[in-house]
């Protein structure tokens, strides 16, 4: 499922740090997305209270981002 989401507040985070497998590489790589800034996004999890686990199209990086930074366009 895909979604656009806006991001409401600067989040910066690690690549790697969204994949829940034990035995993944984890890239100490940062990503970072500014306030205002609109994503289209591929949806892997979007039901847990903390943190919600998106792919973003355009870059590929699958992050985690709590669900108060972003809001959900359609």
């Amino acid at each position: 499922m895909n979604w656009k989401i806006e991001i409401l507040e600067n989040h910066t985070g690690e690549l790697g740090e969204a994949i829940r497998h034990e035995d993944h590489v984890i890239e100490a790589e940062e990503y970072h997305y500014d306030r205002g800034q609109v994503l289209e996004v591929f949806v892997h999890e979007a039901q847990d209270a903390l943190w919600h686990i998106f792919t973003d199209l355009d870059s590929g990086h699958r992050f985690k981002i709590q669900p108060v930074k972003y809001r959900h366009l359609g």
